[in-house]
């Protein structure tokens, strides 16, 4: 064997050796996620104001004529959810509590703003407008939705996260509207979807970066402003993000990512392409220290197959099979399960999640979000906003002090609408196993 061979040989062992670590290997957690049994409830796309604001707007349109790319089906008649369906949402996670006695919570991440599509006469003036959750484009006023929202969190349920701005690049979709008398109609009809949207994603790398970096400066002030707290999680629309993208959450403090796995390239398609993904993926989570990777390893997608109750007996096992790998079980359950303009559906989503959660019963789960999976993957320990109430908690086996940001003393006050704002962090210290729920009615300043 020539030299060079040789070379060439070490070379992709080493490179077969880094991509099984990828594979197969993890990072070493502070907790035995077999004993804790926990489920996180990952759902994206809250806020977004699409795919439809109401059942007339099809009306008299060929939706072949928007040629958005695919997608499920039932996305077709996807929409903003509404007040009625988050309650009753709500009411299914409230009455499926953990072993610890706090209810089911799903994890709800949002989308922040959109555009409403305004002609002027015959065409000739166009106008686009910007609407910021609560307010939205004509069509997509849902009375009393935040209401519910604030419910859901006050009764910790409800814990919103950060997804994007648009889920889309608005410059393509204002191209491609412009272009076309089809696509122009449905949208001063208020309808999302456009020619190829399902590839115009809000962070593809044609963007340019000053522009991307100052929309999420503006959603994070504007997350803030809508639920009382700054974000700590945050997934990518479509799963498509680089490491720029990562630069600019974890300056402003988003060090949780969600969904590495799923992660999106134009340049990671085909064999050669998932190679890449994987060495990528290695190197990322070996030499990233200042984040955390979370990996939806459970798919609750009910509505979106023929046989919804396999899907959710599958959803089931994989749980537990997370359990026995020494694994949290992320699910991933997207708002489509829960909001539909068609009744059945919403009904057949939120039916199904009452049955995922009974069957988990017998095993006694408890229900995080991702900032307590990150802090106790790292320290054994966390801390996590439930409404008005902040939930600490110790999975070592040691006893351990565990700090509570004054920050989030403080959004916890605004929550139940009343207190002096903390000035100091508050420290506790907890028993190995222990968790802990300072409430209203407890001391929360330092």
């Amino acid at each position: 064997m020539t030299r060079r061979w040789s070379t060439w040989l070490t070379t992709g062992i080493l490179l077969l050796g880094l991509a099984v670590g990828m594979v197969w290997g993890r990072s070493p957690a502070a907790v035995d996620w077999g004993r804790a049994r926990a489920i996180c409830i990952e759902s994206d796309d809250w806020g977004l104001c699409g795919f439809l604001p109401d059942s007339t707007a099809l009306a008299g349109l060929v939706p072949d004529e928007l040629s958005p790319g695919e997608f499920p089906e039932v996305y077709w008649r996807s929409t903003l959810e509404d007040s009625t369906v988050l309650a009753q949402l709500c009411a299914v996670l409230a009455s499926h509590p953990g072993r610890d006695g706090m209810p089911a919570v799903m994890q709800a991440n949002y989308i922040l703003a959109s555009q409403g599509y305004h002609p002027g006469p015959v065409d000739s003036v166009v106008a686009w407008t910007t609407h910021v959750l609560p307010d939205a484009p004509p069509g997509y006023d849902r009375p009393g939705l935040f209401d519910a929202v604030r419910d859901g969190m006050l009764a910790g349920v409800w814990h919103p996260e950060f997804h994007g701005r648009w889920h889309y690049d608005p410059a393509l979709r204002h191209e491609r509207t412009a272009a076309s008398s089809a696509v122009r109609t449905a949208a001063s009809h208020q309808i999302l979807v456009f020619p190829g949207s399902e590839e115009a994603w809000e962070l593809g790398p044609w963007r340019d970066a000053a522009v991307v970096a100052r929309e999420f400066e503006q959603s994070v002030a504007e997350f803030k402003t809508l639920f009382g707290y700054a974000p700590r999680s945050v997934i990518a629309p479509d799963y498509v993000w680089n490491d720029a993208n990562e630069a600019i959450w974890c300056e402003r403090g988003l060090r949780v990512i969600q969904g590495q796995r799923q992660q999106r390239k134009a340049s990671w398609r085909g064999y050669p392409g998932r190679f890449r993904k994987v060495l990528h993926r290695t190197w990322a989570r070996w030499s990233r220290h200042d984040r955390v990777y979370l990996d939806r390893n459970c798919i609750f997608e009910p509505v979106q197959q023929e046989a919804p109750r396999s899907i959710t007996e599958g959803a089931i096992a994989s749980v537990r099979s997370a359990w026995r790998r020494d694994e949290p079980a992320i699910l991933e359950a997207h708002r489509v399960n829960f909001s539909h303009l068609d009744s059945l559906v919403h009904q057949l989503g939120r039916g199904e999640l009452g049955y995922l959660l009974e069957e988990l019963q017998a095993d006694q789960p408890v229900y995080l979000v991702d900032g307590e999976l990150a802090g106790l993957q790292r320290r054994g320990t966390s801390w996590a906003l439930r409404g008005d109430r902040i939930v600490v908690r110790n999975f070592s086996r040691t006893q351990r002090l565990v700090v509570v940001p004054a920050e989030a003393l403080a959004s916890a006050g605004t929550l139940r609408g009343g207190g002096q704002p903390a000035s100091s962090s508050l420290i506790l210290a907890l028993e190995p196993g222990e968790t802990r729920v300072l409430g209203p009615g407890d001391q929360m300043q330092p």
